[in-house]
C-alpha cells in the first residue's frame, strides 16, 4: 500500500489519503512479525536442550527481564509517535534521536551491572549487541511502515528471525557456548540493520515534512516511553519477582510456560500494528464514535478467538511443555489454569491503545501500565509475605493482575478520549 499526503503549511498537519494495496503484504508483515515470537521460542527450546535446561533458561530470561524495558526506554516510543503525530518531521530527526537513545540504553545496563554484578555478563553483553541492532531496525522500519510499504518490513522480519535460528542452531552446536550463540545473532542482526538502511537511503524525499521537531517529538515520545517501559515491565514482572523467591530452574520452567503470554501479546501487538492505518482513516473520516465501534468488534472477536483455546491449553499444556522442553518443565493444571486466565485480555487490549494512538492520547497508555505494574508489584508483595505460597503460582498471579489491569485501563481510557475527541471536534 502507498499513502499520499498533503501538508498544510500552516499548522504541520497531514492528511493521509490511501491507496489499494496487495493483501499478500499484510500477510507478509505478518508472517514476520510472528517469526520473531518463532525465533525467541527457538532460542528458548536451544538453551532448553543443549544449553543447560531450566537454569540455563532462567539466566537468560532473567537477562531479558533486565534489558528490554531498559532499550524500550531507548527507544523513545519514536516508532509509534513517527506513525501517529498528526505533525510531519523528517525521518531524520527521529533516526538521529534514536541514535542517542540507544546510547543511553547502554549507558544504563553499564550502571546496573556495576550495582548489580550478578548477572551474567557474557550474557548481558551479547543481549545488550543483539538488542541495539533490534531498536535501530525498528526505527528503520517505522520509516517503511510510514509509507505502507509492509513488505519490505516483512522480508526483512522473515530473513533475521529464519537467520537468527539456522545461526543459532550452528553457533551452538560449534561452541556449546550460550554467550557466543546470542553474539551470532547479533552479527545476523546487523546485516538485516545494513539491507534496511539501503532502502531507506533509496526512498524518495519526505513531501513536506518539517524540519527538526525534536522537543515535540520528544514530548509526544516521552508518555509513550514511559507506557512501552512499564509495558515491558510488566511482561516480565513475574520474573523478575521470582528472581527474589525462587531459584534460575524455577524462573526457566516460568519462562517456557509463560512463552504463551509473550506470544498472544505478539498477536495482539501485529494486529494493532496492521490496523492502526485504516484506524486512523477511520478517525479522519468518520469521527471518533464509529473508530470505538469497530474497536469493540475487532476486540470482541479477538477475545473469543483466545476464549475457545483455553481448554487446549489446559488439559494438553503440560505433556506438550514436557514434550518440547524436558520432563522438568511440567505445570499442573491449576498452573495452566491461572495461565489461561492471564492470557485472555492480551490481545484486546492493543486495539483500545492502537484507538488511544490514534486520538493521539499517549499519556493515556503511561496511566494504563503505571495502574498494571501497581496491582502486579502489590500482589506479588502480597504473596512475598504469605507462607508457604508456590513460587509458579504467584508469579502467575501477577501475570493475572497486570494482564486484567491493562484491559481495564485501556478499555476505560479509550472511552475517555473518545468522549473528548468528541467534544473538541464539535466545539
Amino acid at each position: 500500500m502507498t499513502q499520499q499526503e498533503a501538508l498544510n503549511p500552516h499548522t504541520g498537519t497531514i492528511h493521509i489519503e490511501s491507496v489499494k494495496t496487495r493483501p499478500a503484504d499484510r500477510y507478509i508483515f505478518a508472517a514476520g512479525s510472528f517469526s520473531w515470537a518463532l525465533a525467541q521460542w527457538f532460542m528458548v527450546w536451544l538453551f532448553a536442550q543443549v544449553g543447560g535446561g531450566a537454569v540455563a533458561v532462567g539466566q537468560y530470561s532473567l537477562t531479558l527481564a533486565v534489558v528490554t524495558p531498559v532499550f524500550i526506554i531507548g527507544q523513545l516510543g519514536l516508532r509509534t509517535v513517527y506513525l501517529s503525530l498528526q505533525t510531519s518531521f523528517r525521518w531524520l530527526s527521529y533516526l538521529i534521536l534514536q541514535l542517542i537513545g540507544i546510547g543511553i540504553s547502554i549507558l544504563i545496563i553499564g550502571v546496573y551491572y556495576q550495582l548489580h554484578p550478578e548477572l551474567n555478563l557474557p550474557i548481558l553483553a551479547a543481549v545488550v549487541f543483539v538488542r541495539c541492532f533490534d531498536v535501530y531496525l525498528d526505527i528503520l522500519y517505522a520509516r517503511f511502515q510510514r509509507e505502507n510499504r509492509l513488505l519490505l518490513i516483512g522480508v526483512h522480519s522473515l530473513v533475521q528471525h529464519f537467520g537468527t535460528m539456522t545461526i543459532a542452531f550452528v553457533a551452538i552446536w560449534l561452541t556449546q557456548s550460550i554467550p557466543l550463540t546470542i553474539l551470532c545473532v547479533g552479527f545476523g542482526a546487523m546485516l538485516v540493520a545494513i539491507s534496511a538502511q539501503r532502502y531507506v537511503v533509496k526512498s524518495p524525499p519526505e513531501q513536506g515534512a518539517l524540519k527538526g521537531g525534536y522537543r515535540r517529538i520528544l514530548r509526544a515520545g516521552i508518555p509513550t516511553t514511559i507506557a512501552e517501559a512499564l509495558a515491558a515491565l510488566s511482561l516480565y514482572l513475574p520474573i523478575l519477582f521470582l528472581s527474589l523467591i525462587a531459584d534460575s530452574a524455577t524462573t526457566g520452567v516460568f519462562a517456557t510456560a509463560a512463552y504463551l503470554l509473550t506470544a498472544v501479546n505478539l498477536s495482539g501487538f501485529t494486529l494493532k500494528e496492521i490496523l492502526i492505518t485504516s484506524f486512523r482513516w477511520t478517525f479522519e473520516s468518520s469521527g471518533s464514535s464509529v473508530l470505538l465501534r469497530r474497536a469493540h468488534k475487532v476486540a470482541g472477536l479477538i477475545a473469543l478467538s483466545v476464549g475457545v483455546t483455553i481448554p487446549v491449553v489446559i488439559l494438553a499444556g503440560s505433556p506438550v511443555l514436557q514434550f518440547i522442553y524436558g520432563e522438568e518443565f511440567a505445570l499442573t493444571y491449576l498452573e495452566l489454569t491461572v495461565l489461561s486466565v492471564a492470557m485472555l485480555p492480551i490481545a484486546s487490549s492493543y486495539i483500545y491503545e492502537g484507538v488511544l494512538n490514534v486520538l493521539n492520547a499517549y499519556s493515556g497508555h503511561a496511566w494504563i501500565w503505571f495502574f498494571a505494574c501497581l496491582l502486579g508489584v502489590g500482589v506479588g508483595v502480597l504473596v512475598i509475605n504469605t507462607p508457604d505460597f508456590p513460587p509458579l503460582i504467584g508469579a502467575l498471579a501477577v501475570a493475572v493482575t497486570t494482564g486484567w489491569g491493562r484491559f481495564i485501563g485501556a478499555f476505560g481510557l479509550a472511552f475517555r478520549a473518545r468522549r473528548h475527541a468528541h467534544t473538541v471536534k464539535s466545539s
